[in-house]
């Protein structure tokens, strides 16, 4: 995938030098795999959207989700995706910088499952602090989904600011997570 990627780049620079109407600034080509993930994320949420707000149910899936069982292993599930998602952001942190690179991919294709595995787990947004979760969670999902490389700024102000953003709307994440749990368990 990396190496298609740079042969369309080289390929796309090659056509900018022989064409004399195209700007010097040409942003790099987004590869295949950014609009392949984007895509999938975006038609999850879409799809995840629509049956929402269109009042729709999946009844073996909610028969499945009132099982206190069902609902745990599912929650399980939930947390063990975020861990490792989270994993980039600690190789990063202990200056892992290659190893976190060779995640990122990985990372994102995951990222852009977000939708599926909230269904998964709930077939709606909840209400209260559920909802609060809900929309922390596709908050989340949706700055992931939308980073530098598919808005094609490529600011370094932007990249922090981005970079700010979604890692915080993770660690708020965490917390309200903690939250849930112990709410949970508690009742």
């Amino acid at each position: 995938m990396i190496l298609l990627n740079k042969l369309i780049t080289l390929w796309r620079q090659k056509k900018s030098m022989s064409s004399p109407t195209i700007s010097t600034t040409i942003k790099p080509a987004r590869s295949l795999f950014s609009m392949g993930y984007f895509g999938l994320g975006l038609l999850l949420l879409t799809g995840f959207i629509w049956q929402e707000f269109g009042h729709l149910s999946w009844q073996r899936l909610a028969q499945l989700q009132a099982d206190s069982t069902y609902k745990q292993l599912s929650g399980f599930v939930l947390v063990g995706y975020l861990a490792i998602q989270w994993r980039c952001s600690i190789l990063r942190n202990q200056g892992f910088m290659q190893q976190a690179a060779k995640l990122l991919n990985q990372h994102k294709l995951l990222g852009a499952l977000a939708p599926a595995v909230f269904y998964v787990h709930a077939q709606h947004i909840g209400y209260a602090y559920l909802q609060v979760l809900s929309l922390l969670y596709f908050a989340l999902f949706f700055t992931g989904l939308c980073n530098v490389e598919i808005t094609g700024i490529r600011k370094q102000w932007f990249r922090r600011i981005w970079l700010t953003v979604h890692v915080g709307l993770a660690t708020s994440l965490v917390f309200l997570l903690g939250y849930h749990i112990f709410i949970s368990y508690a009742y």
